[in-house]
């Protein structure tokens, strides 16, 4: 039997956050979804502004703030950007920090990831994913800093010429 990409990244997210003391096994599925989901480039980059994918924080508002300004207002396009903006910015400060941090972009990327997630609450009709966008809210640095474990911790990063197992890089459980 081979294990999909969602049970992939469930083992791994499940014992990196309990590691970090994240236990809540709705937000272990959240976050496993998320990162499967944007295992593919095409669903990272899903949401346009009509043209080009939506590729930074700013991008992201400015299109959320075009669907309130809509007469009427497209409350749809803004529930998706704010809920797609949460899921996006915890990807990267988790991910891709060291790029983030580089930048000087990272407080700038969790507070927005923060405001997305307790937005995406307020719009969610399903309590029990209301309560999951609420916890990370509270808890999006403490999540993020759980992803970017795992991804230290189980997805070393080899110096470029040096030879690796990818078995052993990618399942260190």
């Amino acid at each position: 039997m081979s294990v999909t990409l969602y049970q992939f990244f469930h083992r791994q997210i499940e014992n990196g956050f309990g590691r970090k003391g994240i236990s809540e096994p709705a937000t272990v599925d959240y976050v496993s979804d998320v990162l499967t989901r944007f295992a593919r480039t095409s669903a990272l980059y899903a949401l346009t502004d009509g043209e080009r994918p939506l590729e930074t924080v700013v991008q992201f508002l400015v299109e959320h703030q075009r669907a309130q300004d809509m007469q009427p207002p497209d409350h749809s396009r803004q529930v998706l950007i704010m809920r797609h903006l949460g899921e996006y910015t915890l990807f990267m400060c988790g991910l891709f920090r060291e790029r983030l941090k580089s930048n000087g972009q990272l407080n700038h990327y969790r507070d927005h990831g923060r405001t997305a997630f307790w937005q995406s609450a307020d719009f969610e009709h399903n309590p029990r994913r209301a309560h999951v966008f609420r916890r990370l809210y509270f808890d999006f640095e403490r999540v993020s800093n759980a992803i970017d474990y795992i991804r230290t911790e189980q997805f070393p990063v080899v110096p470029y010429g040096q030879k690796i197992n990818p078995l052993t890089a990618v399942w260190r459980l």
